[in-house]
């Protein structure tokens, strides 16, 4: 007879440990970056265009008030006065405020006439609530020492401040 065989237990092999399946979490983490990206887009646009307004904002109040400043007449002191007047606030409302009778005089004294043209505005810096803008001007200006007329050439750094929905002029002086 033949001898026993003994039952071997043959073992199975072990498994791999399971492998975390990262596909999904590289897909979510991947939509969450282009949402976020496009948000951060869509912020910086708005912000560019907020700046842009500003800018455009300042250029026009500059150039309006410094071609009010330019043109004025003997026959529409009063109203020239009082147009810059509005259109300024601190330190230069104060002084212009302060010498306006004395303008005034000198406009109809000299009788003086005068058209003026701003060239180029261009904005030094900006923020929020001020800027400052430098800006090329002509004027030709009658008066009775030039009753031809003489072309006038002037450079001028202009501060500005926000009140409200309003930019004002807060400061100008001539540059060379």
């Amino acid at each position: 007879m033949a001898a026993p065989v003994a039952e071997v237990e043959i073992a199975e092999p072990e498994a791999p440990p399971s492998r975390v399946d990262w596909r999904p979490v590289i897909a979510l983490g991947s939509v969450v970056l282009l949402l976020a990206g496009a948000v951060l887009f869509y912020w910086l646009r708005l912000d560019s265009r907020a700046d842009t307004a500003r800018r455009l904002a300042v250029q026009q109040v500059t150039r309006q008030t410094l071609v009010n400043l330019t043109t004025v007449s003997q026959g529409t002191a009063k109203s020239d006065v009082d147009r810059l007047l509005n259109a300024a606030t601190g330190e230069f409302r104060d002084q212009f405020g302060a010498q306006a009778a004395l303008f005034q005089k000198v406009l109809e004294q000299a009788k003086v006439s005068s058209q003026g043209e701003v060239r180029e505005v261009g904005v030094v810096s900006l923020d929020e609530d001020n800027a400052v803008t430098l800006a090329a001007v002509t004027a030709t200006v009658h008066n009775v020492d030039a009753p031809g007329g003489e072309l006038r050439q002037y450079r001028m750094r202009v501060h500005l401040h926000r009140d409200g929905d309003r930019w004002l002029i807060s400061d100008l002086e001539f540059v060379a």
